[in-house]
């Protein structure tokens, strides 16, 4: 049942424009991004003494500041890919053809979030092209790459989860798209907050709460079980309020 509904989830992204646009864009900005990146690592080696220039790291000026940029094209990307999953069913009424049949908040929830995951896997899988481009030129420096990309899988899984929650409680796209964007910028803000509370347990809490430290670390090959624990609860708990949000028609 769950792999029939996230069929019908990926036939319908695939048979409107948006997805053909996503990726378009994504591919466009994302090949941008890299080949900027990679001239200015090139031209700060070029203008540099060769014993100053040795101590630039490839991995710090490229492939990290890279997947950040990625991850800062989801704080758009991926409220674009949610808004319309529950928000459009709900202003079509659609929603009651599941209600009818044996299947499940959780199951509709789920095939959801493996459509929107698919989708944004797709976008990911174009960047693939990047690696080859680096092993081409002869720069090995790249055993981050595996890591890099799990933080923004990691890191996209989160904000689905929050934008599934945002889309099932508005039956506007737009707004639901707004909620999301807030809601992961809200997730940034909160880590910054951290870093400039002085007291020193809230400064912790606020951390761990972030997004944003749990990323970077990631980002940095350190997996740790924090990290973990955190993303996982994050989408269990945002699934569960999105389950909990459809049950408002018993209510």
């Amino acid at each position: 049942m769950i792999f029939t509904l996230w069929k019908k989830e990926i036939e319908s992204y695939f048979s409107s424009p948006l997805a053909y646009v996503l990726i378009g864009l994504f591919s466009l900005i994302s090949g941008i991004i890299f080949f900027n990146l990679l001239v200015s690592y090139t031209d700060g080696i070029q203008a540099m003494p060769q014993n100053y220039a040795e101590q630039i790291s490839f991995v710090e000026e490229v492939v990290l500041k890279f997947f950040a940029n990625v991850n800062f094209l989801f704080l758009v990307f991926i409220p674009l890919i949610t808004m319309k999953l529950f928000s459009e069913e709900i202003r079509m009424e659609t929603l009651d053809l599941y209600w009818m049949s044996p299947i499940r908040e959780w199951q509709i929830v789920l095939s959801k979030t493996l459509a929107a995951l698919t989708l944004v896997f797709s976008l990911l899988l174009i960047t693939g092209v990047f690696p080859l481009v680096i092993w081409g030129v002869g720069i090995r420096d790249v055993h981050l790459l595996g890591t890099s990309y799990l933080a923004v899988m990691m890191n996209a899984s989160a904000y689905i989860a929050l934008g599934l929650f945002c889309s099932s409680i508005s039956g506007n796209q737009i707004i639901a798209a707004l909620l999301s964007v807030l809601g992961i910028m809200f997730l940034w803000m909160i880590t910054w907050g951290g870093h400039l509370n002085s007291n020193y347990v809230v400064a912790e809490i606020f951390t761990y709460i972030g997004i944003t430290s749990h990323f970077e670390r990631l980002l940095r090959g350190i997996l740790g079980t924090q990290d973990i624990i955190y993303y996982g609860s994050f989408v269990l708990v945002f699934s569960f309020l999105t389950v909990k949000s459809l049950g408002r028609r018993n209510w």
